[in-house]
């Protein structure tokens, strides 16, 4: 996780969050043994409609069946009055024992979802003398509390005009018509991040398109005005950048703490009507007590492992759903030794790549561990070498000075300490023969999976995100133990636990990957099966569309 940059003070989170658009629903209608097939209304009640585009009108289906327990007073049904939106737009009298009524919607229907209300005539006096039961007791009122009469005007259903179900009130346990949802549904993402820095949260925006791109999903990309700390020069989808969302649903690529600043930078209504995710990423089995406020801010969590969100699922208030990084690379069409000229890499070495954002912590991303397992391999003697990427040098530059510090005696050690395009960064894996990660900790593991989908063997801690993707099947998995943080780390608290990859386990993989050329070819195609198979664009934005469909239904 990048580091956080200060914060502005905290304020309350204002519409928009923890479920504060619900698209559908209804009210003040029940369900009885009278008649299974429908349902009744106590005295008001309300339906809120999906968005509908293109619907001139509804139509409510009911009926008037006599309940055999009604006497006296409750034997005349009760009428209906409809309004929608609070304009009265029809009424029902007790007539045919079957009715419909056409209830016109207004213009902007398919943008503000309409409301109907329902309310029935001629109940008042019974439903006094209900009340006057319920709080007398007497038993000559209590015959009324049954509410006999309000029961015979009976819902059935409502249906477009062309008689396409949207409520089934004789399906109780979910009168909104799923079919309908997941055929109407405006199913659409507003992508909030930082879509053009060059860091790892940024890329995790930039996947998320790429994802509903293969889905054929609608997307309105926004560049988060929030402060970052590393170069905002990643062009990939610059042309398609707008400053506002205009779809249902808004997905934030943010760290948690970095939700109460969404509406100073962006206003107060840019989050307001829409139902709204946030897309965290966390490295530790317990979330921070003290970011669990930000849940506030939105309608449910997603993240990019099972690690993580049964981290934050223990805390959160909302629902928390793991939803992967789509990953895609495009290999270079240049040849091994093209790629290593172009980085000044020697062209007859096995090499042994790490790479990782200062920004990140150094501490988590543990290059100590690695830059000690190659020397325990002794590998250097055999043509052997170690290649470090790293950027985000400004403001850590004491890490950056420890790290050159810790090769300095590796003479075929390789350090580029500088910011590299996407398409240069996935010029250095490939030129690369094996990837290394001995992480304490990871929330997914992006260079890991992009690797793999390269081709590349990966040597990785058998520790948190990684360890659900990378096994012994397609990568090289290392021992750790777990270890209890002495001291904070930035947000990585004292007490909190994390992984102590087991540098001579991993010494021991370099050398079994460098005595054995084929078990690499073998190791690398696995890894690449496994990132399509589970990490494809078109395999991640079918899960987006699936959970659309779900939100779209509430």
């Amino acid at each position: 996780m990048p580091k956080p940059l200060a914060q502005s003070s905290a304020t309350p989170a204002p519409e928009g969050g923890a479920f504060a658009r619900r698209w559908s629903g209804y009210a003040g209608i029940f369900f009885d043994e009278f008649a299974t097939d429908s349902a009744w209304i106590r005295e008001v009640g309300t339906i809120r409609l999906p968005p509908l585009d293109s619907c001139p009108a509804v139509v409510l289906h009911g009926e008037f069946r006599p309940h055999p327990a009604a006497t006296g007073l409750e034997r005349t049904p009760p009428t209906l009055a409809c309004a929608v939106n609070g304009t009265t737009v029809g009424q029902i009298e007790a007539a045919p024992k079957s009715w419909q009524i056409s209830l016109p919607l207004p213009a902007d229907a398919a943008t503000r979802p309409a409301v109907v209300t329902l309310k029935l005539g001629g109940v008042a006096f019974t439903n006094f003398l209900a009340w006057l039961g319920r709080m007398t007791g007497w038993s000559f009122w209590q015959r009324f509390r049954a509410q006999h009469k309000n029961r015979q005007l009976r819902l059935l259903r409502l249906t477009t005009v062309d008689g396409e179900v949207i409520y089934d009130f004789g399906n109780r346990h979910a009168p909104y018509a799923p079919a309908f949802a997941r055929r109407h549904a405006r199913l659409g993402l507003n992508v909030v991040g930082f879509m053009t820095a060059d860091l790892g949260i940024g890329e995790s925006a930039r996947g998320m398109v790429r994802a509903a791109d293969a889905a054929q999903l609608p997307t309105a990309l926004i560049d988060l005005k929030l402060n970052v700390k590393t170069s905002r020069g990643d062009r990939s989808y610059a042309e398609r950048l707008v400053a506002d969302p205009d779809q249902p649903v808004s997905v934030f690529h943010l760290d948690p703490p970095a939700a109460r600043d969404i509406d100073h930078h962006h206003g107060k209504r840019f989050r307001a009507g829409r139902y709204n995710i946030g897309y965290w990423a966390w490295e530790l089995p317990e979330f921070p007590d003290a970011w669990v406020t930000y849940c506030e801010y939105f309608d449910e969590i997603w993240c990019p492992s099972d690690f993580v969100r049964e981290a934050i699922a223990m805390q959160s208030p909302v629902p928390v759903l793991t939803m992967p990084h789509a990953i895609t690379v495009t290999p270079p069409s240049e040849s091994i030794n093209q790629l290593r000229a172009r980085f000044d890499l020697p062209p007859d070495r096995l090499l042994f790549l790490f790479l990782y954002d200062l920004n990140s912590y150094s501490p988590r991303k543990n290059p100590t561990a690695v830059i000690e397992a190659f020397r325990r391999s002794g590998l250097a003697a055999e043509g052997a070498a170690l290649v470090i990427k790293t950027h985000g040098a400004k403001g850590n530059e004491a890490d950056l000075a420890a790290l050159r510090d810790a090769v300095s005696d590796m003479a075929e050690t390789r350090l580029i300490a500088e910011t590299l395009s996407r398409a240069d960064l996935t010029a250095l894996e490939s030129a690369c023969d094996v990837f290394v990660s001995l992480h304490r900790s990871e929330g997914f593991g992006f260079a890991v999976a992009e690797c793999m989908a390269l081709g590349k063997p990966v040597i990785a801690t058998d520790w948190s995100a990684t360890a659900e993707f990378l096994n012994a099947t397609n990568g090289c998995p290392v021992r750790s133990q777990l270890i209890e943080l002495e001291q904070n780390v930035g947000p990585y608290a004292k007490g909190q636990r994390w992984a102590e990859p087991d540098v001579a386990h991993a010494a021991a993989e370099m050398r079994r990957l460098a005595a054995d050329p084929a078990l690499r070819t073998r190791l690398g195609e696995a890894a690449r099966h496994t990132v399509k198979q589970r990490f494809a664009p078109q395999v991640i934005g079918a899960r987006y569309r699936r959970r659309l469909e779900a939100i779209a239904m509430r």
